[in-house]
């Protein structure tokens, strides 16, 4: 139970996705946006955001393309 475990080797391989309402993002990313009310912020596994995307299947298709795996922050 009490076994250090160095988890920046974890995160490598794991991106996390925020639900973002547009209407809370910068405006230039508002902008293109468009019409969509929410998108999802792109975090990788320090925490540092690293994209934004429009729906869960972009996602799932730049974590594919990237050999990551997806996990959604609530």
């Amino acid at each position: 139970m009490n076994t250090k475990f160095d988890l920046t080797e974890m995160s490598a391989n794991i991106v996390y996705l925020k639900p973002m309402n547009t209407e809370d993002l910068p405006e230039g990313v508002r902008e293109q946006a468009g019409d969509m009310e929410q998108i999802f912020a792109v975090h990788n596994g320090e925490g540092a955001q690293v994209a934004y995307v429009a729906d869960l299947r972009f996602a799932g298709q730049l974590a594919a393309e990237n050999n990551v795996r997806i996990v959604t922050l609530h």
